[in-house]
């Protein structure tokens, strides 16, 4: 069986999805990421067990930026398009969407948001509503909040504060 995919968009899957398993590996087999679950968990038990949480929380959007920056720069290849200042905003907003959809803090969760919002805006344009193209995830958004608020993987478990 052939596929018809470009040479540059393969490269591109590839990348991210070694981006995704060096990311899961960071977080869940690191110390660095069981600081990190451990200070998203609770910061004050956190400190008292002698992590430092400013530099875990410094880590954390070291490797944040990192992740997005390769995101923005993989998309404006692919898009041909050139960066600007705002140029992430609008993939910002739907990577939000998709993190919700897939379940915060659910990392493969939030892999399965993001391919069921492009699936979602792919149906869109092909229904011909392509001026609907960005608000369909925001009627994602509204959807999964009202009817499954932890996301498709996430928890259902309600926490008391």
């Amino acid at each position: 069986v052939k596929l018809n995919i470009p040479e540059g968009q393969l490269i591109m899957f590839l990348t991210a999805i070694v981006l995704m398993i060096a990311l899961r590996h960071l977080v869940m087999k690191t110390t660095v990421g069981r600081s990190m679950r451990a200070v998203s968990h609770d910061q004050q038990a956190a400190s008292l067990m002698g992590i430092s949480v400013n530099k875990v929380v410094v880590i954390t959007f070291i490797v944040g930026s990192s992740l997005a920056g390769a995101g923005a720069m993989m998309n404006a290849t692919f898009l041909g398009t050139p960066l600007t200042t705002f140029y992430g905003f609008v993939p910002g907003v739907k990577a939000f969407v998709a993190a919700v959809l897939g379940g915060i803090g659910n990392i493969p969760g939030a892999v399965l948001g993001g391919l069921l919002m492009g699936i979602a805006e792919t149906l869109v344009v092909w229904a011909g509503a392509s001026s609907m193209k960005d608000a369909i995830a925001f009627i994602i958004l509204i959807v999964v909040l009202m009817f499954r608020p932890g996301g498709l993987l996430g928890s259902t478990a309600v926490e008391k504060v």
